[in-house]
């Protein structure tokens, strides 16, 4: 008989006491699923194999919900349907959230943990109307579970962004609300062709100093044929109190690095876009430095120097 380990509260005394129901009497009777889940660990902890067979059998055929789902894609290794559950975790997850940008999902999805969240976006972001808004939802719940800027940072970069294409596709390199930034920008020479006679284009959002922004691309054939850039700020939190520094780089063919474009100083409450104008024939012509591989690469500096 395993010791009473009077240290565990809530669901997990729960799920020990029904271990050792089971143990003597060999019969299962919960069927929540968050507390088979706990009697699964229980039972796995104190070596209980036949419980363990029960619990994941009887796991298969309860109905899912969130919690249970999430509980699921964290089982250990050691427990042989672990696969099996996880697989099974991630349909139920995918399903229920299938149009998880909706308003009535957020608070709830707030809370899921970060297998969860990458276990619905993984199966489902092709099917979502906007991937800006993907990325903002991402940046939303990255906010809320990590308050440390360079954890979240890490869980970003290493977990989430990557799975959002419009971040795969346009931003290669991206640092999140730091008080400095780098964000590398790639557009496609059909994008860049399809900004004219006058179209524009916009990148994800990027966070830096507690504030959003964004760069746009413009074409304009009047008053005169110019492709611009614009850095411009989300309205989010109002005016930065303080200066901003913004630089602009982009990767020439004959070098390929980065070589200045434009750079400019901005002063307290500047609510202003700013960027810069490129004659257009000097961006779009066959053998324009611009472009490579019919890629036109961009980098965009950011710093924030809070008012004192």
């Amino acid at each position: 008989m395993p010791p009473c380990p009077y240290f565990l509260l809530g669901t997990e005394y729960e799920a020990f006491l029904e271990l050792l129901h089971f143990i003597y009497s060999g019969k299962l009777t919960p069927t929540e699923p968050i507390l088979v889940v706990d009697i699964l660990l229980a039972a796995d902890k104190f070596e209980v194999a036949s419980c363990i067979k029960l619990c994941g059998e009887r796991l298969v055929d309860l109905p899912m919900t969130a919690e249970s789902a999430v509980m699921c894609l964290d089982l250990p290794c050691s427990i042989s349907m672990a696969p099996a559950l996880a697989e099974a975790a991630k349909k139920f997850l995918a399903k229920r959230y299938d149009k998880f940008l909706l308003t009535k999902f957020q608070d709830e999805l707030m809370r899921i943990s970060l297998t969860g969240i990458v276990a619905i976006l993984s199966r489902n972001h092709p099917g979502v109307a906007s991937e800006e808004s993907v990325y903002d939802f991402v940046l939303r719940w990255a906010h809320f579970q990590y308050p440390n800027p360079e954890e979240r940072h890490k869980i970003l970069s290493s977990s989430l962004l990557p799975l959002v294409p419009v971040v795969r596709s346009m931003t290669n390199g991206i640092l999140i609300d730091q008080p400095s930034c780098i964000v590398d920008f790639t557009l496609s020479r059909g994008q860049c062709s399809g900004l004219f006679p006058s179209g524009s284009i916009r990148s994800p959002p990027f966070y830096c100093g507690g504030h959003g922004f964004f760069l746009s691309a413009h074409g304009k054939m009047e008053p005169s044929n110019f492709f611009g850039l614009l850095i411009e700020k989300l309205e989010d939190k109002g005016p930065v109190r303080g200066t901003i520094d913004y630089e602009i780089e982009v990767k020439t063919r004959q070098s390929l690095e980065f070589l200045f474009l434009w750079r400019r100083t901005t002063t307290t409450d500047s609510r202003q876009a700013l960027g810069c104008r490129i004659p257009w024939p000097s961006i779009i012509a066959d053998n324009s430095r611009f472009f490579i591989d019919d890629k036109l690469h961009l980098r965009v500096h950011v710093k924030i120097t809070p008012q004192p």
